[in-house]
């Protein structure tokens, strides 16, 4: 007699069968063959912590860590129990929460032996097994609660009663991995999606398939299929240089599950054979490197967060790829963070320098650096010599607002000196808020809500607007005529994202050679006569403007902006907040513009210098 659940298996173990045939996996017969029959299995082994407690006696940086573990543990030991409590449609906060609680608590365990850790992680992750759903509708965090109780199983296992890790298993089959693998439900679209949704739920079902493995091996090797068959999809954006068009924000979190899983792959089974094309993916460290400016804050494009500081997945990707230069900036970004009180909590970022912490690689020299990323969203960075962290930094980007979480801002840019930014991007906004208020904040069409969200137009974006009209979802910006120093630049082609009837919208972006300052031109064509054509710079610096001079001042340094074209032409400041309801404030920010009118040839030259004071 076939059983109800060999009957869901089974069109998945001949997906598994067709991937092997089509050697999209290679000379993988079982992929269960080689799985490590004890636990922990996921990451780490046995061995792990008594090796993670020896290098914190010989490394005081590394002892750090362990201390914000340890303290960040015992805040989670004390917190009340999690309950299914949605925000908005999501759980995904509970979910991260468990996440969290799971890493921190179960690793405390191990390095300090304290009961009451090992007692909190197993309250908590019996909670979240008690849920009567994980809230499949937002397959999110059906994924990021199975990662959370896959981890917890796995590192405690030795420790859990048999009545809690069968509790646990069932849980992670029933409300994790069924669910995620069912082929008629309508929230498993993610398995084809060309975002984060497909890294980080294949990610999520993985840890859950291969920390209950021996139990559950069918459903294991289902899930694997699933992986080998779809990883890809979740991959293409890196292509082809790593470059990833969400933003820096979005790249950890995707790129914080592929690591997941590529690292319990490794760990569970001894290879990463069944994710064999990752090469943009791992390239993509690189790019998020770059995209860190001297000050330490990313350029936050796309529906990116403001917050500055490291980025700790980017220790997985050293010690993966046997490269510490990866981590030349990053322990200078850490220290400042590693203070339990100070750290991001949600994110359990903890985790990699946790796991993979490498001593600082040694200084070297910092001379002029340009690159240009490819890819949908292309991005130029310019980084000029001297002193790493008041370095020049300079980074433009093309691409288009119907890219996945992008805002209206093709051709803006980010501009530091002296560690100072001058020159910013407001970020993104809640969405919980935004859909408090009634917006479908993914209806990305021409005249969809998302465009009503203020921070998201060009209006609010270091950019060109014409007639305060929108950009273009259609369109899309290129990035040209990229040079290195000593002649350093590039120039963005605006004119997809400004309208019919724009001919030529060519900005060039030229840092100097001093590599104290930044030229902006734009020179246009094909405008409608009376064009209002404005200028904008969204800063935090104080600013007085007196005709065709803006004086900034920020943390006690100056940086003039000079408006040489077109003469008569004045700067004016205003709120960087947007006028509607939802909007939400941006305290600090005020935006810098220029309005200047389209003559009856419609070509129109304009010219913006940023440059110390000739004074100083």
């Amino acid at each position: 007699m076939t059983t109800p659940r060999a009957c869901f298996l089974l069109p998945l173990l001949t997906l598994w069968l067709g991937v092997c045939a089509a050697s999209a996996v290679p000379s993988v017969a079982d992929p269960l063959g080689n799985l490590r029959p004890d636990h922990p299995r996921l990451l780490i082994e046995a061995a792990t912590w008594p090796r993670l407690r020896a290098q914190a006696a010989a490394d005081p940086h590394y002892r750090a860590i362990i201390e914000a573990v340890l303290a960040e543990a015992r805040v989670r030991a004390a917190a009340p129990l999690p309950r299914r409590e949605l925000e908005g449609k999501r759980l995904l906060w509970v979910s991260r929460r468990i996440r969290a609680d799971a890493i921190f608590l179960s690793a405390a365990h191990h390095l300090d032996g304290d009961p009451a850790f090992l007692a909190a992680a197993e309250r908590n992750l019996l909670a979240a097994a008690a849920f009567p759903d994980w809230n499949p509708a937002h397959f999110l965090d059906v994924a990021e609660m199975t990662a959370a109780l896959a981890l917890g199983y796995d590192w405690l296992h030795t420790d859990l009663s048999p009545a809690t890790r069968a509790t646990l298993r069932t849980a992670i089959l029933e409300k994790g991995i069924r669910p995620g693998l069912d082929p008629d439900s309508r929230f498993n679209w993610w398995h084809t999606r060309n975002n984060n949704w497909n890294q980080v739920c294949l990610g999520g079902l993985t840890l859950g398939a291969l920390a209950i493995a021996e139990d559950e091996p069918d459903a294991a090797r289902a899930t694997l299929a699933l992986l080998a068959q779809s990883y890809r999809h979740g991959l293409q954006p890196y292509e082809p240089a790593g470059v990833y068009p969400e933003g820096p924000g979005y790249w950890r979190y995707g790129s914080s599950y592929t690591a997941l899983t590529l690292a319990a792959l490794q760990s569970a089974l001894g290879d990463e054979r069944l994710m064999a094309d990752t090469a943009a993916f791992f390239a993509g460290a690189q790019v998020q490197t770059r995209l860190t400016a001297p000050s330490g804050q990313p350029y936050t494009f796309a529906d990116c967060g403001l917050s500055s500081g490291p980025d700790p997945l980017l220790f997985w990707f050293a010690r993966r790829l046997a490269d510490p230069a990866l981590l030349t900036d990053q322990h200078r970004h850490f220290a400042p963070f590693v203070p339990p009180a100070k750290y991001p909590r949600e994110e359990s970022e903890l985790l990699w320098p946790l796991l993979y912490w490498q001593p600082p690689p040694a200084a070297s020299a910092s001379p002029w650096d340009a690159w240009l990323g490819a890819g949908s969203v292309p991005v130029a960075i310019f980084r000029g010599p001297g002193n790493p962290t008041r370095r020049l930094y300079l980074a433009v980007k093309g691409g288009s607002p119907s890219d996945s979480h992008a805002h209206m801002d093709g051709g803006s840019f980010v501009f530091e000196t002296d560690g100072v930014r001058w020159a910013e991007d407001l970020g993104m906004q809640t969405y919980y808020e935004l859909e408090k208020a009634g917006l479908s904040i993914f209806d990305g069409k021409q005249t969809g809500d998302r465009w009503r969200v203020f921070r998201y137009t060009s209006q609010a974006h270091n950019t060109l607007t014409i007639d305060h009209a929108l950009h273009r979802v259609d369109g899309r910006v290129s990035l040209l005529d990229f040079t290195s120093p000593p002649a350093a630049g590039v120039s963005a082609d605006l004119a997809p994202v400004l309208g019919p009837g724009v001919s030529r919208a060519i900005r060039r972006l030229t840092p100097h050679p001093d590599a104290h300052g930044l030229t902006v031109v734009d020179d246009l064509a094909g405008l409608r006569p009376g064009a209002e054509i404005t200028w904008t710079l969204v800063t935090r610096a104080d600013a007085e403007t007196s005709g065709s001079l803006a004086r900034l001042r920020r943390e006690g340094r100056r940086l003039d902006l000079r408006l040489v074209s077109p003469a008569g032409t004045a700067f004016e400041t205003a709120p960087a907040s947007g006028p509607a309801p939802h909007d939400v404030p941006a305290p600090g920010y005020r935006l810098i513009r220029f309005t200047a009118i389209a003559p009856a040839s419609g070509a129109l030259h304009l010219e913006v210098v940023f440059a110390p004071p000739l004074d100083d």
